[in-house]
C-alpha cells in the first residue's frame, strides 16, 4: 500500500499554521508514504516543497484546492494558478477544464457546511466527469463524510481521504491508501481515475470523542 494524505495546506497558502519544513517529519511519524500538498487557488504556491522533497528523500505531490461557485474542488495533475482559473467558476466547468488537461478533479468535504461558499451537498449528483470523491476529510464530522460516502456509491465513484490540515497535528488523520506505487503528479491523476485504492483515518469528531472531548457526533460509523 501507498498510504498518501491527499489534502494538506501549510503557511504557503496563507491559511494556515504548518510550516512546510515540519510536514515530512510529522508524515513519517504518522507512518504515510507521501503527501499532496493542495494550498487554495494556485499551484505555484507549494513549489519550494520541491526542494524539500529532495532533501528530505520522501516524495511530496502539488495540488491545489479551487473554490468553485457551489464548492471546493481538489485539482490533482495539473499546474493551475489564480491566472488560468478565477475563483467562483462553475465547478462544472472547472471540471471539463481539468480533464482537458489529463488532470483530476475531486469535491472536497461536499457536504460541509460553513465554507465561504455554501456546501456543494446534492448537487454534486449532478456533476460529470469526476475522478473520484473527498469521501473522508479529517477535518470534517461523521455525518457530513457519511454524506459524501453516499453520494460516491450513488454516482458509482470511488473515495478519498485527507485530513485538510490546518495545524500539524492533523497531518495524516485521513488519508488514502494506493494499491499501487507512482512517483509523479500526471501519475497521481491517473491513479485517482483507476480506482485502486481505499481511504483510511477518522472523522473530526470521532477523534473528540476518543480524546474525551465534548462536541457534535455521527451517527458512529468506523472507519478502519
Amino acid at each position: 500500500m501507498f498510504k498518501i494524505d491527499l489534502h494538506i495546506h501549510t503557511l504557503l497558502g496563507g491559511d494556515s499554521a504548518i510550516r512546510p519544513d515540519e510536514v515530512v517529519g510529522r508524515a513519517r511519524q504518522v507512518g504515510l508514504d507521501a503527501v499532496c500538498i493542495t494550498e487554495h487557488h494556485a499551484y505555484d504556491l507549494s513549489a519550494p516543497f520541491v526542494q524539500i522533497a529532495a532533501q528530505e528523500n520522501f516524495p511530496i505531490f502539488r495540488g491545489l484546492e479551487y473554490r468553485a461557485e457551489e464548492g471546493h474542488l481538489l485539482i490533482y495533475g495539473v499546474t493551475a494558478g489564480r491566472g488560468d482559473l478565477l475563483p467562483g467558476l462553475p465547478m462544472q466547468t472547472v471540471v471539463d477544464w481539468v480533464n482537458r488537461r489529463g488532470g483530476a478533479a475531486v469535491p472536497a468535504h461536499p457536504y460541509q457546511e460553513g465554507m465561504v461558499t455554501r456546501a456543494l451537498g446534492d448537487r454534486i449528483l449532478g456533476l460529470k466527469g469526476i475522478a473520484a470523491i473527498e469521501t473522508l476529510n479529517g477535518s470534517v464530522r461523521s455525518d457530513k463524510n457519511e454524506r459524501a460516502q453516499w453520494a460516491a456509491r450513488q454516482m458509482g465513484l470511488p473515495g478519498t481521504g485527507g485530513s485538510d490540515a490546518h495545524g500539524i497535528q492533523a497531518l495524516g488523520n485521513a488519508y488514502t491508501c494506493f494499491e499501487d506505487l507512482f512517483h509523479t503528479e500526471w501519475q497521481l491523476a491517473q491513479a485517482l481515475r483507476d480506482g485502486r485504492y481505499t481511504v483510511r483515518g477518522s472523522s473530526a469528531d470521532h477523534r473528540s470523542q476518543a480524546l474525551g472531548i465534548s462536541g457534535e457526533t455521527g451517527s458512529g460509523a468506523q472507519f478502519p
